[in-house]
């Protein structure tokens, strides 16, 4: 499961799982800042947001040429990016300077709680091995027929959305933008559930020019590969593998990231 469903909305699995394994840190916090110090109470929210916070900025850093181009993207936490490592440290930083010695082992018993609940999750979600590219044709904006199976031979990155749907359209400049940089991949976008005329209207208002858009009005590409919300991008290696796939909006910093691994 990629996707936790709330109605029309698709919640990333992983960022739920996060969440929940938060939660259930500060359950562990609130227990003990009854037992054995309040303290402990305010300490867990606040270990929380530092976490995330230098979870964030760790990242940014990492990508900071990236970054640089659009500052401001800094603040776009809804497209994800997120580095453990320093999100970790900065809550362990927060933690020694604010506790007294003596709860300090109390905030790690709630902290590996949190991590232990959390890669029990990691490891129940991780894909099934094995997954392909489907052998569907699919049509250009002009009406050829082409096949995806002509794609492999080099990695590919595949991405499904609609001119309809705010996140694609605020992603698919920066995607077409990478996928002019990088010849040595394919990016292939495949539009769900819609006819040319519409989205050619739209990437001509937008002045995008991508070399492969094709059309899947039947949305059988969603069908095939168990698609839950748009946009989803995925990420096959040049036999045709799935590597990796991301719901939701992806950030150039992501998006560069998927391409190192998939290479």
């Amino acid at each position: 499961m990629d996707a936790l469903q709330v109605g029309p909305l698709a919640l990333p699995w992983a960022r739920v799982q996060v969440a929940l394994a938060l939660l259930a840190m500060v359950a562990v916090a609130e227990v003990l800042a009854r037992r054995v110090d309040r303290r402990l109470s305010p300490w867990a929210y606040n270990a929380i947001l530092v976490g995330l916070l230098g979870a964030r900025v760790g990242f940014v850093l990492e990508n900071a040429s990236v970054y640089a181009r659009d500052p401001l993207s800094a603040l776009y936490v809804w497209q994800g990016g997120f580095d453990p490592l320093w999100g970790i440290l900065a809550g362990g930083g927060y933690t020694l300077m604010t506790l007294p010695k003596h709860l300090w082992r109390y905030a790690a018993l709630a902290g590996v709680v949190a991590l232990v609940l959390l890669g029990l999750f990691l490891q129940r979600g991780r894909p099934v091995e094995g997954g392909r590219l489907p052998s569907l044709t699919l049509r250009t904006l002009g009406g050829t027929e082409i096949s995806l199976d002509r794609f492999q031979g080099k990695p590919m990155v595949l991405n499904a959305w609609a001119t309809w749907c705010p996140p694609c359209r605020r992603e698919l400049p920066m995607m077409v933008r990478v996928s002019q940089e990088n010849p040595d991949v394919y990016f292939v976008f495949v539009s769900q559930g819609e006819g040319p005329e519409a989205v050619r209207r739209f990437l001509e208002e937008q002045g995008l020019t991508a070399e492969w858009v094709l059309l899947d009005p039947e949305t059988r590409l969603s069908q095939a590969l168990g698609i839950q919300g748009l946009p989803t991008t995925f990420f096959f290696d040049r036999e045709g593998r799935l590597v990796s796939r991301h719901l939701g909006e992806l950030s150039e910093a992501l998006l560069l990231g998927y391409l190192r691994v998939l290479r």
